[in-house]
């Protein structure tokens, strides 16, 4: 089935639009080819048992922040809490990212550079975290609104910043070997060398600004 014929067929919850265009993979982080597998074949499959798992309960309808909050600490719900956290988290990587990424607006930077003393530093710790996280999971560059500052949080699994309220996703990093095997293999080092070749410091300002209550106007710096 070709992606556009498998879009017609989804559920209540469905792989989203990326915001560009995809077939030609997220250079120089991924390949089409890795890029497609990756959000047609994993994502999709997270989707697909997602909608599978609400089909007729009172998770039906639930939006995907309010399935996981629902979910999240109920052990009999581990498998459908799983799907969802996936599903979300695949969903803010492919808006963490875009082809060849961008500059770090002013406002980001000064406050960046304010904690970390650098962007190589903030990068630097960014890519210690991914590098230390065992096995499969999630690195997310957030803001702590109860600490008003900003943490990078290390998920094995499904984990899902959405589990507490006061962490404002900015960033993710997918760290599942699915992300990187076809263009690197098992080298997570060389992947993750290239995650900020293409982050779109624009998104992490607006969640950041947002997540504030601070104005974002996204047309400032495009």
């Amino acid at each position: 089935m070709c992606i556009r014929d498998s879009l017609k067929t989804q559920g209540f919850f469905y792989l989203p639009i990326v915001d560009f265009a995809f077939y030609k993979g997220c250079m120089p982080l991924m390949s089409g080819y890795q890029f497609r597998v990756h959000y047609d074949r994993h994502h999709r499959a997270y989707v697909d048992k997602l909608n599978a798992m609400v089909e007729g309960t009172k998770y039906y309808g639930m939006h995907l922040d309010e399935l996981i909050h629902s979910t999240k600490d109920d052990p009999a719900q581990q498998g459908l809490f799983n799907n969802a956290a996936q599903h979300y988290n695949h969903m803010f990587f492919w808006k963490s990212i875009e082809p060849h990424g961008t500059n770090m607006p002013p406002d980001l930077l000064a406050a960046v550079v304010a904690q970390y003393g650098s962007l190589d530093k903030f990068q630097a710790a960014f890519t210690d975290a991914a590098m230390k996280l065992f096995g499969s999971g999630w690195v997310y560059w957030v803001y702590d609104l109860k600490a008003q500052q900003f943490d990078l949080v290390s998920y094995s699994n499904a984990g899902c910043p959405l589990s507490d309220i006061n962490l404002v996703p900015l960033i993710t990093c997918d760290v599942w070997e699915h992300a990187y095997y076809i263009d690197y293999e098992n080298n997570r080092s060389k992947y993750v060398g290239k995650f900020f070749d293409v982050v779109d410091y624009h998104w992490a300002e607006r969640n950041w600004k947002r997540g504030r209550g601070e104005k974002y106007d996204e047309m400032n710096y495009r």
